[in-house]
């Protein structure tokens, strides 16, 4: 492969050489019989002549036999140009050629062939196939083991009408060099199987398939080609592509050094895709992708890099908008290069995305990186992996890094690791979703950090935290996976009893017996009517600290000097901040609108993330007590003992059903999940929900077992409706209707859901949420959750 890459190389050299072509070569009036043979083709015939003797002619079918320059001109509807097998030292100059081919390729390179195609200076030149060609490969073929160059200062278009445009089969290697190609294809623009170079030139591609591939065809049942390597490399030119499918795809390795490329696929990132297993990314590679340098413009349905192995960016300026990932990579994700300053190379600007940066371990050295996405912005996952994995990780040792996530900021399914670098992340503020969620370690020791959510567990750097800063659910709770998801105690936690402290369920109609047990009423059909896919952004709660989009965030020192301001853009419970400013054991003060909001002590990171609160304004109504402080419902600021709610809060919270989302908050206006009422109702049951490779897991399955739920979208917000269906269900599905005609909205209840909603009224489980509406559909807040809970369990009284 080494040799057919420097005869590449020498090729386009060769073509100008003495005995070829002279020196002004491109210049289309430079060609002589005396320096080349000149061919011209009409709709009737070809006729040549000049220097060169090998080629045969039949009809308007020219194949040439041996080595030597053949200058092509004319017009002509039904031709071909052919170099036949083995034969090499071929340069062929279109001179103002206009050549279709019906039945198969208008130029061919046979096997082994070798020969460079230049475009002359000053010309235009077309070469087709028809959509009904007998040979539905390409307009350009360059056929096993053979080298073609593409070069010269004109302009070539190519017409892939049947299937590709240009095409390389088996072990073929097809170079790009300085000239301006268009390429319209009914699949594949420029493709081949081994090795596809571009190092210049302006190219224009529109394909129905991919723009730019390498793909060996190993499905071939009679001759897969298994020797291939399907690599990519691109060191400069200008790109626009528009593709169906993938801009740049490479089965091997995708290699860009330089360039600028537009790319956009499937009508770009605003495009719903219906099929999951389309596959229309910027950039893909099977193995390695890696991008050094060069201007990276995508708008992609699908992700705008993607590798199934690792990919690697230490330079250029990549603006990505994508329908999916900006940047996914099976393995590891690297940015910047390790040991660098600097804070602007690469330059990555991921305007819309559903996850920013995703990889098993995704690795931060530097450059300026900012992230918007829908769904997380930086996530350490790996589907093949799993939710658990050791090999998760986010470690940002420098670079500046902005995010903006419509769930988590920084999400790691096990560890994060922060030794550098600016960081500002923000997240959905909302049960399941923070700026900041790990369930394994966070480890502060360097750099800049801002945002809201989990609190580093160990580090040599201090750190502020103001706010509700536990862990809000997810996968394994707390920093040392501990604890439950959604503000949910244990059963056997410090919190609780061996057994969990669970109440007697209820027994209704002789269905349920007081050890848990009972007879399933018939498999639901369809508590989740809403549809719709997982992992969005959740509605964010109120937070405690006043904080909402547009609000000024600012940390000062003892002495009043700024150390940070920021502008948040939504809302935010809690507020962490650590830069080398941050002394240890000193206090600090986050101001919100110039606000003091609260004071925190600068500590180190600890595995006790509830010890390391600071504190804050409750933000709530009541009375106050004799010390001036809000009467609340335990250590719950958000609860006050005149709330509607509290004593719910107190019945779940004693009795092992539900905690709080942090030591000091219920958080009774947020939302909860579909998986953690499974889970409540379980615990409900006496039922354990430890283990499981989700939290929800063990809840989830006992739910759909007992008939109480289809088990569909755990992670999704639980509606009014759905929680009296399946405390309906958990009921035995007993007798009793209610009439709802003094609710306004009662036929919106979905026929699913009518039963259970009208024996939830009837019984006082469920109350509308105005005199005249049930809301039904309305996401159900913890506070509803706790008193239908409440509720509920009293009919056994």
């Amino acid at each position: 492969m080494y040799t057919k890459k420097k005869l590449l190389a020498a090729l386009l050299a060769s073509a100008l050489a003495a005995g070829m072509l002279p020196t002004s070569a491109c210049a289309a009036s430079d060609y002589t019989t005396a320096n080349a043979t000149l061919v011209t083709l009409t709709d009737s015939s070809a006729t040549a002549k000049g220097k060169y003797t090998g080629y045969e002619i039949d009809s308007t079918d020219v194949s040439i036999t041996a080595a030597g320059t053949y200058v092509f001109s004319g017009d002509c509807d039904n031709g071909s140009i052919t170099v036949k097998k083995g034969v090499t030292g071929v340069t062929i100059v279109l001179n103002g050629l206009t050549l279709t081919n019906d039945d198969s390729a208008a130029i061919t390179l046979n096997k082994t062939a070798e020969a460079s195609l230049i475009a002359a200076a000053g010309t235009t030149n077309t070469v087709a196939d028809t959509e009904g060609s007998n040979d539905e490969n390409a307009a350009v073929k360059v056929k096993s083991g053979a080298t073609l160059a593409i070069g010269g200062t004109g302009t070539l278009t190519v017409d892939g009408n049947a299937k590709n445009g240009i095409k390389g089969a088996a072990d073929a290697v097809i170079t790009v060099a300085e000239v301006k190609l268009n390429i319209n294809a009914a699949n594949d623009g420029l493709s081949c199987d081994d090795e596809l170079n571009i190092t210049g030139g302006t190219l224009s591609i529109t394909a129905g398939g991919d723009a730019v591939k390498a793909s060996p065809d190993t499905g071939d049942t009679e001759n897969p080609d298994t020797t291939s390597l399907g690599n990519v490399t691109i060191s400069g030119g200008t790109l626009t592509l528009n593709a169906t499918k993938d801009g740049i795809q490479a089965d091997g390795d995708l290699t860009i050094s330089g360039g600028t490329f537009h790319v956009k696929t499937n009508g770009g990132h605003t495009t719903a895709l219906t099929d999951d297993s389309a596959s229309c990314k910027g950039f893909k590679a099977g193995g390695a992708l890696t991008v050094t340098g060069g201007t990276l413009t995508v708008d992609s349905a699908d992700d705008a890099l993607h590798a199934s192995t690792d990919v690697t960016i230490s330079g250029g300026t990549l603006t990505l908008a994508t329908g999916d990932d900006g940047v996914h990579a099976d393995n590891d994700l690297v940015i910047g290069t390790k040991g660098a300053s600097s804070t602007s190379t690469p330059r990555i600007n991921i305007t819309a995305s559903y996850e920013g940066l995703e990889g098993t371990t995704v690795n931060v050295y530097s450059g300026d990186i900012d992230v918007v996405a829908s769904d997380d912005g930086v996530n350490a996952a790996n589907s093949t992996l799993g939710e658990h994995s050791d090999k998760y990780a986010i470690n940002i040792a420098g670079g500046d890094l902005y995010i903006d996530a419509g769930s988590d900021g920084l999400d790691s399914n096990n560890d994060i690791s922060m030794t550098g670098g600016k960081v500002e992340v923000y997240g959905a503020d909302a049960m399941m979703d923070a700026a900041i969620d790990y369930d394994g370690t966070f480890t502060l020791s360097g750099g800049t950090l801002f945002g809201a959510g989990m609190e580093p567990s160990a580090g040599t750097q201090a750190y502020i935290a103001v706010g509700e800063t536990s862990p809000s659910g997810g996968m394994g709770g707390g920093p040392n996976g501990q604890g439950g998801g959604q503000g949910m105690t244990p059963p056997g936690d410090a919190n609780g009893s061996a057994d969990g402290n669970r109440p007697t369920p209820p027994n209704f109609s002789g269905n349920t017996s007081t050890d848990g047990t009972f007879t399933p009423p018939t498999k639901p059909s369809g508590d989740n009517m809403n549809g719709g896919q997982q992992g969005g952004a959740p509605a964010n709660r109120e937070s405690a600290l006043g904080i909402k989009e547009g609000s000024v965030i600012t940390v000062q020192d003892s002495s009043g000097k700024t150390l940070c301001t920021a502008t948040a853009l939504g809302s935010m419970s809690s507020v962490i901040f650590s830069s080398a400013d941050i002394k240890e054991g000193e206090t600090y003060t986050v101001l919100v609108d110039g606000t003091s909001v609260g004071t925190a002590e600068a500590k180190l990171g600890t595995t006790d993330s509830s010890s390391s609160m600071g504190t804050f304004k409750p933000g709530q109504g009541g009375q106050p007590n004799q010390n001036g402080s809000q009467a609340t419902v335990g250590s719950f600021k958000d609860v006050p003992q005149n709330s509607w709610y509290a004593g719910a809060v107190q019945y779940v919270t004693s009795s092992s059903l539900m905690n709080g989302t942090s030591t000091t908050a219920f958080s009774p206006s947020a939302t909860m999940s579909r998986g953690m009422l499974m889970t409540v109702l379980a615990r409900y049951a006496g039922e354990s929900t430890e283990g499981g490779t989700v939290w929800y897991e063990k809840g989830m399955n006992w739910a759909k077992n007992k008939g109480i739920s289809d088990g569909s979208a755990p992670n999704r917000n639980i509606t009014r409706e759905q929680l009296a269906a399946m405390l309906y269900r958990y009921a035995g599905e007993p007798d009793g209707a209610a009439d709802l005609s003094a609710y306004t909205d009662a036929g919106s209840v979905s026929a699913y859901a009518e039963k259970a909603v009208q024996w939830c009224v009837k019984n006082g489980i469920l109350t509308g949420k105005t005199s005249s509406t049930l809301a039904p559909k309305a996401t159900a807040t913890r506070a509803e959750c706790a008193a239908m809970l409440q509720r509920f369990a009293s009919l056994t009284k």
